[in-house]
């Protein structure tokens, strides 16, 4: 999808969805591989959020107005996200639907020292969103999976699915961690909601060191919290933080409090990984820019998944 946005589409598009203003110049924020996104600074009124769905991408089948529905359902949460201002449907100036989101104006945690502060106001911000009752915000919809094996099977059949429409689920690696995860499928509790991307990029931070907003929802679902753990520990690792995932610092004294066994955080850092894994053969394939991690990354993670799993 090439959108060229400038500012009399973006100030026509604003203006579809109940948004005014007239549009000053518009900033794309993201790399071309998740729902597309853009800065809209407006003369005489605060920036917004354009953000448009992709038709195919790392994330696929999106589904921009579903992202738009949680975050109007945590608005009256204690989870701080931006306002949903408007949405637009495929009939849009966009001819795709796109949502205009309130602009956060506060950094990311990659932007900031990683201070204790920071880290537990994050950590314990993660388990606010897992310890939601969910059923109180009208987030029905997102259809809760049954105790048991179900979270798992969903996603791994989300996964398969991007695989066989990129051509890769007969990769060697991805093939095998296939495989070896609906062997060790885990014992997942009632649900809870999942943020579905927990990276620190969108966790933003206020002055007092504290998170401030929790963007980019798009993954949002009911399943098991600890997807969401076993995510960051996967990508910590992509990042040269090698270590079972129990004892990851960002991770260890969430897993200790939640009273799970050792075999269901290895197994969804698997899962993660097997998901990664799949996601760089697809932004490889069709991203603006190449994927942070190299393949020899996911190799080299997924042998230790494999290997903690196998303990």
């Amino acid at each position: 999808m090439d959108i060229e946005l400038n500012p009399a589409l973006a100030t026509e598009s604003l203006l579809a969805c109940g948004v005014g203003g007239r549009v000053a110049s518009v900033e794309r924020l993201d790399g071309g591989v998740s729902n597309l996104t853009w800065q809209v600074r407006r003369d005489g009124d605060a920036p917004v959020v354009l953000r448009l769905q992709r038709e195919q991408g790392i994330f696929q089948p999106y589904d921009v107005l579903r992202e738009a529905r949680v975050i109007e359902s945590l608005a009256a949460s204690p989870i701080p996200v931006p306002n949903v201002l408007g949405t637009a449907d495929v009939d849009s100036p966009l001819k795709s639907p796109y949502a205009i989101l309130e602009w956060l104006d506060y950094p990311h945690m990659g932007m900031v020292p990683m201070t204790s502060q920071v880290v537990d106001s994050y950590r314990a911000m993660v388990e606010s969103i897992h310890a939601l009752e969910w059923q109180s915000y009208g987030l029905d919809f997102l259809d809760p999976p049954s105790a048991g094996h179900e979270a798992a099977l969903r996603d791994l059949d989300a996964v398969r699915a991007r695989a066989i429409a990129f051509n890769c689920q007969d990769d060697h690696l991805i093939a095998e961690i296939g495989a070896i995860l609906n062997q060790h499928l885990p014992d997942s509790p009632e649900p809870r909601l999942c943020h579905g991307d927990i990276n620190v990029f969108n966790y933003l931070v206020g002055e007092d060191g504290m998170i401030a907003g929790v963007v980019d929802w798009e993954q949002a679902q009911l399943g098991d919290p600890l997807s969401d753990w076993g995510l960051i520990t996967a990508l910590g690792s992509l990042k040269g933080m090698d270590a079972p995932p129990e004892t990851h610092p960002l991770t260890a004294p969430a897993f200790e409090r939640s009273g799970r066994d050792a075999h269901d955080l290895r197994y969804w850092m698997l899962h993660q990984m097997y998901k990664l894994a799949v996601i760089h053969r697809i932004w490889s394939e069709i991203g603006d820019v190449p994927p942070w991690y190299s393949w020899a990354d996911v190799e080299r993670v997924s042998e230790s998944a494999l290997m903690y799993l196998g303990e």
